[in-house]
């Protein structure tokens, strides 16, 4: 059963097992798994179930649609970084690029060590891993679909001897039209409203959305549920009517930014310290290459190849494509001289670096309001490795015969034209606020531990402090994980579900 704003008038009350508040990979897996195991589960969402057919391709409508803030969030500091989540049914992995990586097992065991956790290994994953990716239909995607630009990073990789390959996406039928963040217009991409959503409703499950959960009921140290406003999914603006779930497990999965700020308004879980910081991501920036020949990057999966040679170094590099008025934010020139480099638009590609971040930030909840304010300021350890990821990106741009790139780095040239100028991006003395860069995948606010002092939850992503009152989102990462984490975020997911599965 789903309940939408129209729904609900007054105030309506529930009861269950468990209650999941948020619908995003961790808590549409989470409550999934309960929910199979027979648990009688209800799901909380502040978003909005919204269909293909209302999706657009207007990519600054869509912005409003279906982001927080309508688009505009950023992380502040001695630089403005732009991070984009999602508010809508299925969270983050509706506007993702539907790219799909397991966890690799190098950092799982640097996670077990650094943090003593218990319960997590490789073996122990894999069968996780495998639900999850017979669930979302993750595999390659098909040779006829990927696309020039794609084809082209594969060409560099081969030519330069570089470790590339096609990327594991979450999806079926797709027919690489190119605009991922905008929605997917065709419902090819199996994004967890696809995919676990429909499959925890067939199993009885129930689904609230427009609500806001603004409280968790806890009493003598144990978590009761939560309760919440219903949101009028056209002003946003709260209403009269309300929820309120009773259950014998709370689960929060709000995400990296969401969860820290509804713990902090409740003044929960925070005996360590640590809720709210400890904030890591995937910083990224992208590099414009203009080709002789046609490439029409936007006919083709936007995100289909990468090369990940240098995964363990601690960056990779990946196609990326955005329509074109997201497309010409990347382009350096004012007037005629931008208008002549977008006319060359079918000439054109956009590869991205995605640096495996290392600096701590803050995500810290306001007086007024549910929008954290976000403080991450890139050390001089990462704005070096994002000068290491550029140069091989300019590098790998030229191998796979581009006739010149953008590199977007002040104190670089706008414009190179041979490989060999590219050493002018390590010559340069470069600072952090020297990139242009985008917070990809943040995680890390209620990190897990072994040590209570050191994290929010434990290895099962229960609370160290308040009994039945579990985490099951990318907040509980000990750090970035190096590679895109929506398949890492459903497995950990399920892992928590079991536990509360076998103890409640």
């Amino acid at each position: 059963m789903t309940r939408t704003f129209k729904d609900i008038k007054g105030k309506l009350s529930l009861d269950c097992d468990v209650v999941v508040v948020g619908t995003g990979a961790g808590g549409a897996s989470c409550a999934h798994r309960l929910a199979r195991a027979g648990k009688s589960v209800v799901i909380i969402e502040e978003g909005s179930p919204i269909t293909p057919d209302r999706f657009t391709t207007d990519s600054w409508a869509a912005m409003r649609q279906l982001y927080r803030d309508g688009g505009m969030r950023a992380m502040g500091g001695k630089m403005v970084i732009p991070t984009l989540q999602a508010r809508v049914v299925g969270g983050t992995t509706v506007v993702n690029s539907a790219i799909c990586f397991r966890l690799p097992d190098d950092v799982l065991d640097e996670w077990v060590e650094t943090e003593k956790l218990e319960g997590l290994t490789p073996e122990g994953l894999a069968p996780l891993f495998e639900e999850v990716e017979e669930i979302a239909n993750i595999s390659q995607e098909d040779d006829d679909y990927l696309g020039m630009n794609n084809l082209l990073m594969q060409r560099g990789c081969e030519n330069i001897g570089w470790k590339g390959e096609k990327i594991y996406r979450n999806s079926r039928g797709c027919r690489g039209c190119g605009v991922c963040m905008s929605g997917c217009v065709d419902g090819a991409k199996m994004s967890v409203d696809r995919c676990f959503i429909p499959r925890f409703l067939e199993l009885g499950g129930e689904l609230v959305t427009d609500c806001r959960i603004e409280k968790i009921l806890v009493r003598n140290g144990r978590a009761l549920g939560v309760t919440g406003t219903m949101i009028d999914p056209e002003s946003l603006e709260p209403s009269r009517s309300s929820v309120e779930v009773r259950a014998r497990a709370t689960v929060i999965a709000c995400g990296a930014m969401g969860t820290p700020v509804l713990l902090q308004k409740n003044n929960l879980a925070n005996s360590s310290g640590l809720v709210g910081r400890n904030l890591c991501n995937h910083t990224a920036t992208g590099m414009v290459g203009f080709f002789k020949e046609d490439v029409y990057a936007w006919d083709g999966v936007n995100q289909g190849y990468c090369c990940d040679a240098f995964r363990k170094d601690g960056f990779i590099i990946e196609v990326a494509w955005a329509p074109p008025d997201v497309i010409g934010i990347r382009l350096p020139g004012f007037g005629i001289r931008h208008k002549d480099g977008m006319a060359r638009l079918k000439n054109m590609v956009l590869w991205g670096a995605m640096i495996r971040a290392k600096t701590q930030g803050t995500v810290k909840a306001r007086k007024n309001g549910w929008s954290p304010a976000i403080i991450y300021n890139m050390t001089n350890r990462d704005a070096r490795l994002m000068q290491i990821s550029m140069k091989a990106t300019a590098d790998l741009l030229f191998a796979a015969g581009c006739e010149y790139i953008c590199p977007g780095i002040h104190k670089v040239p706008s414009e190179l034209y041979r490989r060999d100028k590219a050493r002018l991006i390590m010559e340069a003395n470069l600072k952090a606020e020297d990139f242009s860069p985008i917070g990809n995948h943040p995680n890390g606010t209620c990190r897990m531990s072994g040590d209570p002092k050191r994290g929010v939850v434990d290895s099962y992503g229960r609370s160290h402090d308040i009994e039945r009152l579990f985490i099951a989102d990318a907040s509980i990462f000990p750090n970035s994980p190096g590679v895109n984490p929506q398949v890492t975020i459903m497995a950990l997911a399920a892992h928590v579900a079991d536990h509360i599965g076998q103890t409640i």
